[in-house]
């Protein structure tokens, strides 16, 4: 884990590292919003372009963790070169794939892939590190707010993600520019020089599973309920209340954006207002997801979907910084920039698997998915409550 050096402040080190955390979340919407543009110029077909997308989820969930090791006793500022570089050329290749003209089919999934196995290796390195340096930073009752920080940063990317790329209809010369630009924001990281090299802690030991294991389980049941929402809630708008595709697409897509909004105001305004009791604010976030799912699950109309899916996202927003710094205060001090590389690839996992497992429980019911979060919800509220968070002599009940 990268350390503060005592020539340098650390004020504002939380700010900065938003930045960071920012040009993730650009990357990620931003490609994602250029997938019609990608498919029209490329000629590839929704399994082709989904497949690609599969190819950096795995480079992601592969190189967390690894980042997580590899990077202690490097400078933060030269760790976050070296993954602007992979992210800078992955959306190079991206770009490239979009704008040489005629490309043959074979190449221009070719360099897709090549395109997001750079980009996923690049940015799988940038959370854990952030994290694990303002866990070094701050004191352990402040780490919830500048957890929450990052959170609210990589929130932010996504929606100007979306916004700049919405500019596409005007061309995509200068959104692809901006995508390829955005890893420069790493360059701002603050001046944070490398600890010891000292062989980092083994996660797998059983006292890293023990104090790592349950946190990391809250955020995986967390993640695989948001991925759920992510996929279903249009298909049920559109079911239950009688819309057409388009209209109902719409009214998710706004859905969206007002959780995200309302999930980086959760996290910039209600989080350091809270004080520094995890057990109680975690409980709090649990119980605002398995309420707003809840309400999704039995709306009688429209509006109180979408404040369902509000609520959720607040409780999401809030919970998050604080079993990631329960988790981090729990481990040596040179496992945490490892235990946060394996939270961010259980948090892409959990994704990742609530979409699939969304996509077939709304076949058997359309409002199952969001009655099982719901019931999800409350039996984290349990297992949390038996989580000793404020006592690091006893990581774990």
């Amino acid at each position: 884990m990268v350390r503060i050096d005592a020539r340098a402040p650390g004020d504002g080190a939380a700010e900065r590292l938003s930045l960071a955390a920012a040009s993730v979340g650009f990357g990620q919407s931003a490609v994602l919003a250029l997938v019609p543009v990608a498919a029209e110029r490329t000629g590839l077909d929704a399994a082709a372009i989904g497949g690609v997308a599969f190819a950096g989820a795995v480079a992601f969930l592969v190189c967390a963790p690894l980042w997580g090791h590899w990077g202690t006793g490097w400078g933060l500022r030269r760790l976050f070169a070296v993954l602007a570089a992979l992210m800078t050329l992955g959306h190079g290749l991206f770009a490239l794939a979009l704008a040489v003209p005629n490309l043959p089919t074979a190449a221009a999934l070719a360099l897709l892939v090549i395109s997001r196995i750079a980009y996923g290796a690049g940015a799988a390195g940038v959370m854990p590190h952030a994290q694990a340096a303002v866990a070094g930073a701050v004191a352990e009752p402040a780490r919830p707010t500048a957890l929450g920080r990052l959170s609210a940063g990589l929130s932010v990317g996504r929606i100007l993600g979306s916004l700049v790329m919405s500019v596409g209809i005007l061309g995509t010369a200068a959104p692809l520019v901006a995508l390829a630009a955005s890893p420069l924001l790493l360059l701002a990281a603050p001046d944070l020089a490398g600890g010891p090299k000292a062989k980092p802690a083994r996660m797998h030991s059983h006292g890293g599973l023990r104090a790592a294991g349950p946190l990391m389980g809250i955020g995986f049941a967390l993640t695989l309920g948001l991925g759920q929402i992510q996929i279903v809630l249009g298909l049920l708008l559109q079911q239950r209340f009688g819309f057409d595709a388009a209209a109902a697409a719409g009214l998710a897509g706004a859905t969206f954006a007002l959780v995200a909004v309302t999930m980086i105001l959760t996290q910039l305004l209600l989080v350091p207002r809270l004080g520094p009791n995890l057990r109680r604010n975690l409980g709090l976030g649990l119980a605002g997801f398995a309420v707003g799912t809840g309400l999704i699950a039995c709306a009688p109309g429209a509006w109180l979907a979408m404040l369902g899916a509000v609520l959720a996202g607040a409780g999401i927003a809030l919970a998050t910084p604080h079993y990631t710094a329960a988790l981090v205060a729990r481990v040596p001090v040179q496992a945490q920039a490892a235990a946060a590389g394996w939270l961010a690839s259980v948090h892409v996992l959990g994704q990742g698997i609530g979409a699939l497992c969304g996509g077939a429980a709304f076949r058997i019911a359309p409002a199952l998915p969001f009655w099982t979060c719901a019931a999800l919800g409350l039996a984290l509220i349990g297992a949390a409550a038996r989580l000793r968070l404020d006592d690091p002599r006893h990581p774990v009940a």
